[in-house]
């Protein structure tokens, strides 16, 4: 960003409210300046003296808070009435990066259903620069191709819409070997799957979960576990998981929040997927704006033909996952925000803000869903963003109302900052595929 004279061009936003994004600091009447897309100044007092080609934004009466961050979901395959792997394409996934990033999240990984290396190939392009002539998009990360166990005569127990194209590991030593491809690849983080669908797949045995973890850790890369029961949740917290991809959604326990805090794993909130909320949000207009009428009707449709449950699994299950929740938070636990975008309901960019709102209609304080949507899922990808502090990478939000007040403000964005750019949305909306 320079101005006319070749000088490096500021941007100064003046008089508003800012959300740091640790979880407590707020500051009013604030001056946040952003300068070769990081923030060098955050303060209460005067603006800094102005200098030609400085731009100067005044957004009293708003709030600015870092962009959220979004460790878990999947690309491509969900588009309007359909999540198949027939969906998933290059266009699709770039389609999912502008969706995303229109919404406010400046950073998303995609957790281990990748095809052909199409996500490893698009993320390494865009570290390279070779997608600029794509215009912006959110920060893409991925874990290349997750680990199943095979099961024979029947499909694995993977993710509905990808099951052909898991890596299917019998023993330790395939399940090493996958490893290493990955690390070879460089994926962000390694993706297992223990659960065995209410005892229709079969499971990863313990010994190829601990390799796959004994292995990413020996190359440098975290592990997460995709677990459905306590008991799951527990021998992969004991075989060296960094993370659980899921609160299990067979209710909270003692011993296993002593294991996490033991062993410092995090867990990713994934409340939205199994939230009864009802169709009200399909009313939002922030769904309104990027979702066609014909896949809201279809969504709204679909939801009320299975009212009060939701898509996915029992009311009684996402009960005690809200109490899993609560008891974590209490306990200290890492709760890192996570929407498991990409699939049943939840549609790309409005799956995270429903998200925030699960968080905060399970208990979590306001302050702390923020914290766990930007800082701390920032530092959980080792992001220099998710903070409007110095120094760090100016990912910023704008908004017209405060979501202190109430977290749907965060659906409310007057203007959205990546690496210090200002986002045209509306040409990010302008290239968006039919959805």
């Amino acid at each position: 960003m320079t101005s006319v004279d070749g000088a490096a061009q500021r941007v100064i936003l003046r008089g508003g409210r800012v959300i740091v994004g640790d979880g407590h600091t707020v500051l009013d009447d604030a001056t946040v300046v952003v300068e070769h897309g990081r923030i060098t100044t955050v303060d209460t007092g005067d603006a800094p003296a102005s200098r030609p080609g400085d731009r100067h934004v005044d957004v009293s009466g708003k709030t600015v808070m870092p962009a959220v961050v979004n460790p878990h979901g999947h690309v491509g395959y969900m588009r309007g009435s359909t999540t198949t792997a027939e969906n998933f394409s290059r266009a699709s996934v770039l389609d999912y990066m502008r969706r995303i990033l229109y919404a406010g999240v400046a950073t998303f990984q995609s957790l281990g259903t990748d095809r052909d290396d199409v996500e490893i190939g698009l993320r390494d392009q865009q570290r390279s620069g070779e997608l600029a002539d794509e215009g912006p998009l959110a920060r893409f990360y991925s874990a290349g191709v997750g680990i199943v166990a095979p099961t024979p005569g029947s499909p694995n127990g993977g993710p509905f819409f990808s099951t052909e194209s898991m890596f299917e590991a019998s023993t330790p030593d395939d399940a090493r070997a996958h490893v290493r491809v990955l690390a070879e690849k460089r994926a962000d983080i390694v993706k297992f799957w223990i659960d065995d669908r209410h005892g229709t797949k079969s499971k990863l045995p313990p010994e190829v979960y601990r390799a796959i973890v004994d292995e990413a850790h020996r190359l440098g890369l975290k592990a997460a576990a995709h677990i459905y029961t306590v008991d799951d949740a527990k021998a992969a917290v004991r075989a060296g998981a960094d993370v659980l991809a899921h609160l299990p959604r067979t209710g909270p326990d003692r011993e296993l929040i002593d294991l996490m805090l033991e062993h410092d794993v995090a867990a990713f909130t994934s409340l939205s997927i199994q939230r009864p909320d009802g169709t009200g949000w399909l009313d939002d207009p922030l769904v309104i704006e990027t979702v066609t009428p014909q896949t809201r009707e279809y969504l709204r449709t679909r939801i009320e033909s299975i009212a009060p449950q939701p898509l996915f699994d029992t009311v009684e299950a996402y009960r005690r996952m809200v109490d899993a929740v609560h008891q974590y938070v209490e306990a200290g636990v890492r709760i890192v925000f996570s929407a498991d975008t990409g699939l049943l309901t939840q549609v790309p960019g409005i799956a995270e803000h429903r998200e925030l709102e699960a968080m905060v209609d399970a208990g979590v304080s306001t302050a702390e869903t923020i914290h766990a949507a930007t800082g701390r899922a920032a530092e959980f990808l080792s992001l220099d963003s998710g903070s409007v502090t110095e120094g760090r990478r100016a990912d910023l939000l704008v908004l017209d109302a405060d979501p202190l007040t109430d977290i749907r403000a965060v659906r409310r964005i007057d203007s959205l900052y990546l690496d210090g750019d200002l986002v045209d949305r509306a040409a990010l909306r302008d290239r968006f595929l039919d959805f």
